[in-house]
């Protein structure tokens, strides 16, 4: 008889992954928000920029990721 793990260890992964990058884009619009609110320009600069660049990376990086979560975990079953 054929017992099932909850998830595999992929789809594990992709979900820690989304998890923190969740977190680290709330943790970047905070610090934008104060470094308006403190009126530095330069650290606002610097997250518009990482904000512009990285981010369509990683979220292109993690929608892949997911993908293959999704069809590794389907033809697993």
């Amino acid at each position: 008889m054929k017992t099932s793990a909850p998830y595999g260890w992929l789809l594990r992964i992709t979900a820690k992954a989304l998890k923190y990058f969740l977190l680290s884009l709330a943790g970047f619009t905070i610090a934008y928000f104060g470094a308006i609110s403190l009126d530095l320009a330069d650290v606002t600069y610097l997250l518009t920029w990482l904000l512009e660049h990285l981010v369509p990376r990683v979220l292109a990086l993690l929608m892949c990721l997911g993908t293959t979560a999704i069809i590794v975990e389907s033809l697993r079953h």
